[in-house]
């Protein structure tokens, strides 16, 4: 049975998962570029993401692994890691810059 502790990572993770996601909509790109420069420390610093120590307690399972192999997705951890350390940032920070010089 999930705990409390299980229940609250979730959410937080998802509330700020769609706010970072979001981000280059409503934040400015220096901002944007600030957030990925965290997420970075963030990985580096304390050995990868605090959100999915606090939910899984352990970091060998990433939230995204999770839940793709529990929708039935088989996904390559190293892909899913590459997509997810660079691919991702770099098309935020692409997206901000964009709709800011070009809207």
């Amino acid at each position: 049975m999930a705990t409390f502790r299980y229940y609250f990572f979730l959410f937080l993770h998802i509330a700020l998962l769609v706010a970072w996601y979001t981000s280059p909509l409503y934040l400015d790109w220096r901002l944007v570029i600030a957030t990925v420069v965290l997420y970075y420390i963030q990985i580096y610093t304390a050995g990868g993401c605090l959100l999915t120590r606090g939910q899984f307690g352990k970091e060998n399972e990433g939230f995204y692994y999770h839940y793709l192999r529990k929708f039935g997705f088989h996904p390559d951890k190293k892909i899913l890691s590459f997509v997810l350390d660079f691919v991702i940032p770099l098309t935020m920070i692409l997206v901000a810059i964009c709709l800011r010089f070009f809207t």
